[in-house]
């Protein structure tokens, strides 16, 4: 136990701290799942109104950048998140066959990797100038004295 009055007032602020920080992280959680619901089922559905899935990637990409903002996630983390929103919703929107399982998952790691591959792939094969030959040093001959 904290032995300081310092030491005991910052226990208290810090559970305060953590009460408001798990709140509010359930709060953008519950976002982010509502999100996702309506994206898997606007891939899956094609009856479904893809118009409502809008609003909800909002919501879920404001709460998280929110969140990041607080300090009560980092930066990177939102933003990979977002990123990832983003994927479903371009996904869901375009409704391939295979878009509900997409959803589910986002993109996986292969894919990810092929296309970092392929970036890669694609920067070697570009055509460099050749440049002209370079100027040769002139050295001077040591003689003998």
């Amino acid at each position: 136990m904290a032995q300081h009055k310092s030491a005991v007032k910052r226990i208290r602020r810090n559970n305060r701290a953590a009460t408001r920080n798990s709140q509010y992280m359930a709060s953008v959680r519950t976002a982010v799942k509502k999100f996702r619901q309506a994206a898997t089922a606007a891939a899956s559905d094609a009856k479904f109104d893809k118009a409502t899935i809008g609003p909800l990637f909002v919501e879920a990409q404001s709460a998280l950048a929110k969140a990041a903002t607080k300090g009560i996630i980092h930066v990177n983390n939102a933003g990979r998140k977002i990123g990832r929103l983003a994927a479903v919703l371009k996904i869901a929107e375009g409704a391939t066959p295979v878009a509900a399982k997409v959803a589910k998952k986002t993109i996986s790691k292969k894919s990810a990797a092929a296309t970092v591959k392929a970036k890669k792939a694609a920067k070697a094969s570009a055509v460099k100038p050749k440049n002209s030959t370079p100027a040769k040093k002139v050295t001077k001959a040591k003689g003998k004295k």
